[in-house]
Parts: C-alpha cells; structure tokens; sequence
C-alpha cells in the first residue's frame, strides 16, 4: 500500500509533462489561417454572414491563442510579417478591410463585425486593443488607401468604446512623426470619430487616457 501511494505522483507528473509538450506541438497558426481564410472565401463580401462564421468558428477554433493571426486575416488577408507585409507562403484571402471599398458606410460594417465578435468573446478584447497598437506602427508597411480604411475603422471604433484612445500613442512613433505619417493618419481618424461622436466626446477621452488632446485635435482642425 505504501509502495502504490509513493509511486502515484511520480505517474502524474510525467502525464502532465507529456499534456504540457503535446500542448506545445499543437500550436499551429497557419493551420488556424486555412480556417478562417476559407470560411471567409466562403461567405465573401456578406459581412452579416461574416459575423455568423466567426461567431461560429470561437467554439471550434482557439480565438483565445490565434487572436493576433485572427486579426490580421480580418484585416489584412493573412498574417502579417514584421513591417506589416504580408506572409509570401501563407494562404491568404481577398475579403478583408483593406480590400473593401474606401467609405465610411462600409468602415462602420466592418466596425459592427469586429464588436460583435469581441462582444461574443470577451477576452478578444485586449488582444484586440494590441493589434490596432500594432496595425499602427506598421502604418508605413501599408498603402493609402489602406491606411485610410485603418484610420476611418479605427475612429469609429474608437467612438463606439471598443477600444481605448491609448492605442493612439502608436501615432508617435517618431518614424510615423517625421514622415507625416502620422499625421495624415490622425487627420483621418478624427474625422471618422468626430462624425460619431461631438468634438467634446473625442476631447474627453483622450483626457480620459492622459493624452494631450490639443495637440491631436489641433492637427485635425489644421488639416480639415
């Protein structure tokens, strides 16, 4: 009896060694890309169907660990290398933000998307707040166009409360500074959360978050 009882942790630690290393194998992101891209080559532009396929794929999928790989598809296509180009030898898809039309109605859509999977799986959240960090500091990788698209996404998401205007302090990046990238960028992204939201609102979020909002908003007013 004494030998069974001595003998017992010794078998459930080599279990849990074995869980932990076979846990570790599975990670597999470009697996999780094949999913997503092919489900959204599926649904194609119908972003109600989009929104259906991802609220889905969280109880198949692990959103938890691919939640950068995720965004980056629903943004950009695919997995995004440092820099912010894309992955030359990784399955991509055509239906993501950067490749929809460049207006505000079809941004707010895309907005809707995002909120309704965050909302569905809530520690998305903060994963999600680390991509837009992310998305900004690649913003010299990436066109105007796409540029424009990030930025009028990113002011009405903003304006929506699904993220916190502290991911604007990627905008002063002293690259993105020098370049006038940021901003343009800026110039863009006001106007997208000033057409939600009052002047006001925009001001006191950003005071919310410690910002210096005179120096942003005056960016804005000298380039509207």
């Amino acid at each position: 009896m004494n030998n069974q009882k001595q003998q017992k942790p010794t078998l459930t630690g080599q279990r849990f060694k074995t869980r932990k290393r076979d846990e570790k194998e599975r990670f597999d992101p470009t697996q999780f890309q094949e999913s997503i891209v092919q489900g959204l080559n599926q649904t194609g532009t119908d972003l109600e169907a989009v929104a259906k396929f991802l609220d889905a794929s969280g109880a198949k999928l692990d959103y938890r660990r691919y939640a950068e790989t995720l965004f980056d598809i629903l943004v950009a296509g695919g997995m995004l290398a440092p820099g912010g180009t894309l992955s030359d030898d990784l399955t991509r898809t055509e239906y993501c933000l950067f490749t929809a039309s460049e207006d505000l109605e079809t941004m707010q859509a895309y907005a809707q998307v995002f909120n309704k999977l965050i909302r569905r799986y809530k520690y998305l959240e903060k994963g999600f707040e680390e991509e837009i960090k992310k998305l900004l500091l690649f913003l010299k990788g990436f066109t105007e166009s796409e540029r424009n698209k990030l930025a009028m996404l990113t002011g009405i998401l903003l304006a929506n409360g699904n993220i916190s205007a502290s991911i604007l302090s990627s905008l002063f990046n002293e690259n993105l500074v020098k370049e006038g990238v940021s901003a343009a960028f800026a110039v863009k992204l006001f106007k997208s959360w000033i057409n939600e939201k009052d002047i006001n609102s925009v001001a006191a979020s950003l005071r919310k978050v410690g910002m210096d909002n005179r120096l942003m908003v005056n960016i804005c007013r000298l380039n509207f």
